[in-house]
């Protein structure tokens, strides 16, 4: 689902106050090497995300949703571009066979805007305050997580589904 994590954020995005390194801090810098994302760092600007996320929406309507996420992700914290852009939407939607001309139009009308905003406030409903969000069995959780948080959270999940089939006589 879509999340906006910075709401307050509109066109031309926010530049960065320079800290003196775009390097990510602990624990982040070691969750990313774990996830194989070794050449992660902080872009020189917070982008404004909707261009983006309206142009996933139409990534998963065409089955490309997985591919055009990781390459927008590539693009913004491995290569600093900016995701408002729409030369840099345009190289990642042909990179992943998509039509660009009818892309283009979609986000000049705000083809999904309602969609994404709806994902949005169903996030904030459910308690979510930043990303990434998981869900995983009754338990909700925010931020980068190692994988042994995942592991454990659906064991626990598993176990509570078992457990409430055995109860309802194995429905």
């Amino acid at each position: 689902m879509a999340f906006l994590l910075r709401p307050d954020i509109g066109p031309g995005g926010i530049e960065r106050t320079s800290t003196g390194s775009n390097q990510l801090s602990e624990p982040m810098r070691t969750q990313a090497v774990e996830a194989g994302l070794a050449n992660m760092s902080r872009p020189s600007k917070t982008p404004y995300s909707l261009p983006s996320l309206e142009a996933t929406e139409y990534a998963k309507e065409h089955g490309k949703f997985d591919q055009f996420h990781r390459l927008c992700y590539q693009a913004l914290w491995e290569e600093g571009k900016d995701l408002e852009d729409f030369e840099v939407l345009k190289s990642i939607a042909r990179e992943c066979s998509l039509d660009w001309p009818e892309l283009e139009d979609r986000l000049k009308t705000e083809y999904y805007r309602s969609e994404i905003m709806q994902q949005y406030l169903q996030g904030k409903q459910l308690g979510f305050q930043g990303i990434p969000g998981f869900i995983i069995g009754n338990n909700g959780f925010t931020g980068a997580a190692p994988y042994d948080l995942f592991r454990s959270a659906a064991q626990r999940a598993s176990e509570w589904i078992n457990g409430q089939r055995s109860a309802d006589g194995g429905i």
